[in-house]
């Protein structure tokens, strides 16, 4: 079988691994000649997401030189609902909507274009550490790595093979789309997406979401329940029944549509990044318990991700003793070990009358943002490449 000998290898093609390798191409093109990409799937592939990108994820591809090419719709309004009340928060764009075939696939593509060698369709077999490298082996080759970075998702192969910890730590979604008229749906009308978290007293920790999107030009609402299972002592809720609820309610028929469900791997400070010659990234590391936002976190793993590796290559030191340490004080992971903490507070609570309260106190604090304006441009624009 073929060996190939790389500086950094990247298990997974997703936002993570190609936001790691655009980062260390960022700070020298010469890294083309030092990294490679595997992936078991080939581009463009389905990936179940609710799709959004907020205004973090857009500044770190502008950062990149990205400007925001995929096709997308830009939510203007964000409707967060609790039974009869609601409230608004407003942006130009607050976020915008996007197919991760398409989003990924983009990615890839610039990553390509910069002469990093992309195996696609070419499974991960097995992982062996070494004291001088790493091994992995695939359908058909075997890498010896310097150092190996798992990008693989919530399921990822590289925590399976290495005997990872925190494998308790998963979210779960469920989600459908459903074909609309967008001169009659009013979150088309809009540019609104919905956040209802009516259930949460029924045993939900989390939210059904209608985000009105295009899916190959084509209007379609991606409508979904997410759970984050962020106090994970608490009974588990019944999902599909409760999103047959929520479809009901919209007049909509759950039988009706293809249900997908996935998982998410969600973020705790308390877990495991690396080991030596091995750091995770993305999904496969943890993403936001809160929301279940993943693009924007997924991007900004490869920011922290690069320069980590970078240095270990540099001072031959592969032990990456200092790799959480460098996430928790990277900016956007601070808004990660936030929204953890707010996860836990406000999924435990289980009365009525805790959610009115909460709700009574939240527009206030929308009130005191910029989110108030509909005019408000969050972020940069993209720069012009």
């Amino acid at each position: 079988m073929q060996i190939e000998k790389v500086d950094a290898l990247i298990v997974g093609s997703g936002p993570s691994g190609t936001s790691t390798a655009l980062h260390l191409l960022q700070q020298n093109p010469e890294w083309s000649k030092r990294i490679a990409l595997v992936d078991k799937a080939t581009h463009p592939r389905q990936k179940l997401c609710g799709g959004g990108v907020t205004h973090m994820g857009q500044n770190i591809l502008a950062d990149l030189g990205l400007p925001f090419e995929p096709n997308n719709f830009e939510i203007r309004e964000v409707k967060l609902v609790y039974r009869d009340k609601s409230y608004s928060f407003y942006g130009n764009p607050v976020f915008r909507v996007t197919r991760r075939d398409e989003f990924d696939h983009w990615l890839v593509q610039k990553v390509e274009a910069k002469d990093v060698p992309v195996y696609q369709g070419e499974a991960v077999k097995m992982i062996t550490p070494h004291e001088d490298h790493v091994e992995v082996v695939t359908e058909k080759r075997t890498f010896q790595a310097q150092v190996l970075v798992g990008a693989d998702g919530s399921r990822s192969f590289v925590r399976r093979a290495l005997k990872w910890d925190d494998d308790s730590r998963v979210s779960r979604l469920l989600e459908v789309l459903t074909p609309e008229n967008p001169q009659i749906q009013p979150e088309f009308q809009g540019k609104t997406a919905v956040f209802d978290f009516t259930q949460m007293p029924a045993g939900l920790q989390g939210y059904y979401w209608d985000f009105p999107s295009h899916v190959n030009g084509e209007p379609f609402m991606n409508r979904g329940l997410f759970d984050s299972r962020a106090c994970p002592k608490r009974p588990k809720a019944d999902l599909k029944q409760m999103l047959r609820h929520s479809l009901a309610e919209r007049e909509r028929a759950l039988d009706d549509y293809q249900l997908k469900g996935h998982p998410i791997r969600w973020w705790d400070r308390r877990g495991k990044f690396a080991m030596p010659r091995i750091i995770l990234v993305g999904d496969a590391a943890g993403a936001d318990p809160l929301f279940g936002e993943g693009i924007a976190f997924a991007l900004g793993y490869g920011r922290v991700a690069a320069p980590a590796i970078a240095d270990a290559l540099a001072r031959q030191d592969f032990r990456f003793a200092d790799y959480k340490k460098r996430l928790l004080a990277d900016p956007l992971f601070f808004q990660l070990r936030l929204r953890g903490r707010l996860a836990k507070i406000v999924y435990r609570l289980n009365a009525p009358w805790l959610f009115r309260l909460g709700w009574r106190v939240a527009p206030l604090v929308v009130r005191l943002t910029p989110w108030r304006s509909r005019e408000y441009v969050p972020g940069r624009a993209p720069v012009s490449t």
